[in-house]
Order: C-alpha cells, then structure tokens, then sequence
C-alpha cells in the first residue's frame, strides 16, 4: 500500500485529468503497476486491479453512504455536497439492506431478463425508426439522433413520462450527476443541487398525478406502493430520478464509447457486419474496453481487511472499475479490441447487491443496435472532432459526427 508523493500524484493524473478520446487507461496502468492498493492523505483506499476490485464490489463488511462526499478531492463544502443528492441519497444507490432490499425489490421484476426480453420487438422498433430518420442525412451526431433519444424513450416508457418532458429532464441529469465525479468544484455541486430541484419538482408532480390516475408504467407502481414496500415523499421521487438517469446514461455512453471504439477499429466493425450473431458479444468487450462508468464507491461498515489492507467503519474504498477491465493480469491484451473474447464479463455494472438493476436493458439495447446500424450503413465513418464530457465517472461523448455515405 502506498501513500507516497508519487502515488498521489499518479492518482491525480488517473482521477482529476481531462483524457479525452485517449481514455484514462495509460495512466491507469502507472497507476495499477506502481500502486495497486494507494491510500490518500485522507484515508481513502484506491484499488485498480481487477481481483481486488470484484472482491470489494462483493464484500458485505462494504457498503453505501456518502463515499462521494469522501474523496477529498476537491474543495467543495460537505454540506453542498448534500444538498445535491439529498433526494437521490433515499435511493438504492446509497442505502444497504434492509432498505436497499426493500426500494429494490419493488422494481425488480421489471428488469429480469424474462421481461425485458418482452421489451424487445417495442426497441427494435424505436431503433428502426431512428436509423430510418438518420438515412435522409448525409451528416448526423451519433449522440444526439441516436445514443440518447434510444435509451431515453426506453426508459420514458417504463417510467410512464410523458414524451415531451423527456428531453428536458434528460439534459438535467447530466449536471445532476457531478457530485458522482471525483474532479467536480463548487459551481458544478450548485448546478446538480438546482437540476435536482427541478426534477423533482416535474416528476412529483406526475407521480402526485399517477396516485389519481395509474397507468401500468413505473411511476405508479412508485405512486400506489403500500405497506412495508411504501415510500416516503423523498424516496418516491428520488427512485423515479435514480431510474430515469439510470435507465439512459449508462446506455448512451455504451452506444457513443463502443462506436467510437468500433469506428476507431474498422476490422472489429466488419467483423460485426458480417457476424451480427457476435453483437452480445460484441456488448460485452466494448463494455470492457472503455466502460461507460469507470468508478464506484463503497464505505467501511465494520473492521475489515481488504487487499492486505486493514480498513476501520467510515473509510471509503474507490474502486476504479475502468481500470479493472484493462487488468493485464486478468486478461490478455486487455489494451486491444477483440469482439470475439468469450467466458469473461467486465466489471462495467458492478458486482453483488448493487450490481445495475438495468444491466439487462442496457444489454439488450447494446446488442440490437449495433450490428443494425452497422449494415445500415456500411460507409458509416467519423468525421469533424468527437466531443468527449468532461470527468471520469460518467465517461462519454457530447457530440460524436458521422458520415452516413
């Protein structure tokens, strides 16, 4: 375990560095070679390789609090930082049984892969119709007519929203997630504490209407829960907000990042032209090659010893799941494509209880997409400067232009 200069300052290279298409993955590998357990000044312990990572994601004596707010990172007020998340603090994303086992089990059903497999001929439909509006243009932003109005609609429906209060609630998601970065300052944490008032405001208000008037949708299986499965007024809205943000940021990232990676490696596009049998496959490694979440957190609930490393209640672990799946001790030439791997599933969604309760949509999405859009548009190639968002946590393009001939 190191807390040496060195291994802060290659902390900082990995977590507060704007890396663009390259990725973080360079300075990963310094990162995981010199320091593979790293504790900070502060306490926390970074891990990177891919056994301890699993472990950690696994271990019961870990679970959920405000890690965010541990990082010490950045100069931002603790209590700003709480003001922006309060409501999504209520969520399963931050609670540990016995209320991350009850806000779960109310919404599981849904996602099983034996109902989202229901969901199927609804996605390829709105898929269809998506490359069918990309085919009258020469130039399109993979990100804006694809990438994000998919998973959106996906999720909107579920969720019973309304399709013209999508897009609004969708743009406020992204500064609603910045307290999840590592590399976020102050002004940042006020815009994601304003998004979350404004979320709440509009979802509250459809759940407040579903109460009167159900629908078979998410909304009011929230609205109309009872007895030791009802929720309180926060958690009710801050688990309609955790599901919507969930439900498209993740696959938006998987559809830009794994384009971007195909696009960047021609061979393994042809590939999936010629073999679209390979598309979950082919699901699974760009997952792994540039994962669309690259961090988790977990914070110490007992004594534990974790990587060698003895760890008192309080601590926060910082898992850099990214890292991980470019583990060359875990896999072979992790720094190459390869849609053919098989037997091996990437860290992206996480592991153990708080394994991603949409990893099957996500999935699903992925693998129908790709080899779809793929042999729509055989000449389908970059063109212009693909914009990459800032932060590490959430990593995915803003703008990603193609030619589509």
């Amino acid at each position: 375990m190191s807390t040496d200069a060195n291994g802060a300052s290659l902390l900082r290279e990995a977590l507060l560095t704007d890396h663009g298409s390259a990725g973080p993955y360079e300075s990963y590998q310094r990162l995981r070679t010199a320091h593979p357990v790293l504790q900070t000044s502060s306490g926390v312990v970074v891990l990177s390789r891919h056994r301890d990572c699993d472990s950690a994601l696994r271990d019961r004596t870990l679970g959920k609090a405000d890690e965010s707010l541990g990082f010490g990172l950045t100069e931002v007020p603790d209590a700003l930082q709480r003001r922006a998340m309060h409501r999504f603090r209520r969520t399963m994303l931050f609670r540990n049984p016995p209320d991350h086992t009850r806000l779960r089990r109310l919404i599981t059903d849904v996602f099983t892969t034996r109902h989202v497999e229901l969901l199927r001929a609804g996605i390829v439909a709105t898929i269809e119709h998506l490359l069918s509006e990309m085919a009258g243009k020469s130039t399109v932003d993979v990100i804006t007519d694809l990438a994000l109005p998919l998973p959106v609609n996906v999720i909107g429906d579920l969720l019973g929203l309304p399709a013209e209060g999508r897009d609004l609630a969708a743009y406020l998601v992204r500064d609603l997630v910045a307290p999840l970065e590592p590399m976020s300052d102050a002004q940042a944490i006020r815009q994601a504490a304003h998004a979350e008032d404004q979320l709440a405001e509009y979802l509250g208000t459809l759940l407040a209407d579903k109460r009167i008037h159900p629908a078979d949708d998410l909304l009011s299986r929230l609205a109309a829960a009872h007895g030791e499965d009802r929720l309180d007024d926060d958690e009710c809205v801050g688990t309609a907000i955790l599901l919507f943000a969930a439900g498209f940021e993740t696959t938006t990232n998987l559809i830009g990042n794994g384009l971007a990676a195909l696009l960047a490696n021609p061979d393994q596009a042809d590939l999936l032209r010629r073999r679209p049998a390979l598309s979950a496959n082919a699901v699974e490694e760009l997952l792994r090659y540039d994962a669309p979440i690259q961090t988790n957190g977990r914070t110490v609930l007992e004594p534990t010893q974790i990587a060698g490393v003895d760890l008192e209640p309080g601590q926060v672990v910082l898992i850099l799941l990214g890292a991980a799946n470019r583990d060359p001790d875990h896999i072979t030439c992790p720094d190459t494509l390869d849609i053919t791997r098989t037997a091996w599933r990437p860290l992206s969604f996480g592991a153990g209880i708080h394994f991603c309760l949409g990893a099957a949509l996500a999935r699903m999405e992925g693998a129908e997409l790709f080899p779809r859009l793929l042999n729509r548009f055989p000449e389908l190639a970059a063109t212009g400067e693909a914009t990459w968002r800032p932060g590490l946590s959430f990593r995915g393009l803003i703008s990603l232009p193609v030619t589509t001939q």
